[in-house]
């Protein structure tokens, strides 16, 4: 096991014990202790993010003084993705509300990511190093899907509360979901001459799906917060599921 997939082992291991304080502080009502959950998850995102970075960071001459500490990284482009996904889905920050057990439903997308890659890390093809499966498409819809399970956390937390009202926004991931999509077609009709040349057809449909249901959630912003939840739920794992893939 190298040093890099200790570290995002370590990130995982913390989030864990977040999402158990968060639960705990809820059932127990101890808004003090709900402080401790947010420490733990601004450490985790950090912990993440680090692994990534010196991961994806190996050609960057900023971090070649770190490469005899860790080696050479060996972690193939989805497992990459997924690190990356689970640590934009960690809720940091935000409004603090009153303990509540559903609180720790906001860590669950961040969590069902990390184990997503610590088991594709520890797998037979974990260890692969394959830049070429590193893409900037990979890369922009891995920050879309990211910031997307951030919204998915909190219309479970929304829906467990039994609020009337949803709250939840996910104004943001739709917008550069939007972004990226625009860029894409337009870079790829400048340089073939055809809208969204050379990508895999499964991708292609899959941030159509995501994009579509998006945009179903937005128009459905005042209905049933299980009818958005359901579409918020959608659109993520579509989106989840491509920027795995990769273009």
């Amino acid at each position: 096991m190298s040093a890099l997939q200790v570290l995002i082992g370590l990130g995982y291991v913390t989030l864990v014990t977040g999402v158990g304080i968060a639960l705990w502080s809820g059932l127990r009502d101890m808004p003090r202790l709900s402080r401790v959950a947010d420490v733990a998850a601004w450490t985790a995102a950090i912990i993440l993010v680090l692994g990534v970075l010196l991961a994806w960071g190996s050609e960057l001459p900023a971090l070649d003084w770190l490469v005899p500490f860790i080696g050479e990284p060996e972690i193939e482009g989805p497992g990459l993705s997924l690190v990356l996904m689970a640590a934009l889905a960690i809720p940091v920050g935000g409004r603090r509300r009153k303990p509540h057990w559903g609180r720790a439903l906001l860590y669950v997308p961040a969590l069902l990511l990390a184990a997503a890659a610590m088991t594709w890390l520890l797998g037979p093809n974990g260890g692969t190093a394959n830049s070429e499966s590193i893409t900037p498409l990979r890369f922009s819809l891995a920050v879309c899907a990211g910031l997307g399970a951030r919204t998915w956390g909190q219309a479970l937390q929304e829906m467990a509360a039994g609020t009337q009202k949803a709250t939840w926004s996910g104004r943001l991931p739709y917008s550069l979901l939007t972004l990226v999509v625009g860029c894409a077609a337009l870079v790829s009709l400048w340089q073939r001459g055809m809208v969204w040349t050379g990508v895999d057809p499964v991708v292609r449909g899959g941030i159509a799906a995501a994009w579509l249901a998006w945009t179903a959630d937005w128009l459905a912003r005042n209905a049933d917060p299980r009818l958005r939840g359901t579409l918020t739920t959608v659109a993520v794992l579509l989106l989840i599921l491509v920027a795995a893939r990769g273009g």
